[in-house]
């Protein structure tokens, strides 16, 4: 049996090696309604992620938001968000955000 010490000692383990691969993750992936798929270019998918741990700045869920508007707005037609083509990047990214928790709900809820 393994002491309470060496449990809690595994379990902080577990959750570092899970931080550090999903934010490799998230240089090579983004958030597309319920699942990951490759991004068109590797690298950080918003400010949060260029500052790595420890940074306090605004994340964008998963949403790529370095990618070239023209990627965004197909995104958004694959999601179904209404008023894309008049959207500005930052209302895109935040559109698309919320089109991808739509998706994730519904997914759990099958």
């Amino acid at each position: 049996m393994i002491s309470g010490r060496w449990r809690s000692f595994a379990e902080r383990a577990a959750r570092a090696s899970h931080r550090v691969a999903h934010s490799a993750l998230k240089h090579t992936h983004e958030k597309v309604g319920d699942h990951g798929e490759p991004k068109e270019q590797p690298g950080p998918s918003d400010e949060q992620a260029e500052g790595g741990e420890g940074t306090d700045r605004p994340t964008a869920g998963g949403v790529d938001a370095n990618a070239s508007k023209a990627h965004l707005v197909e995104l958004a037609k694959r999601l179904q968000v209404r008023g894309r083509s008049s959207m500005r990047k930052d209302e895109l990214v935040k559109a698309i955000q919320k089109g991808n928790d739509k998706q994730t709900r519904r997914a759990r809820e099958d």
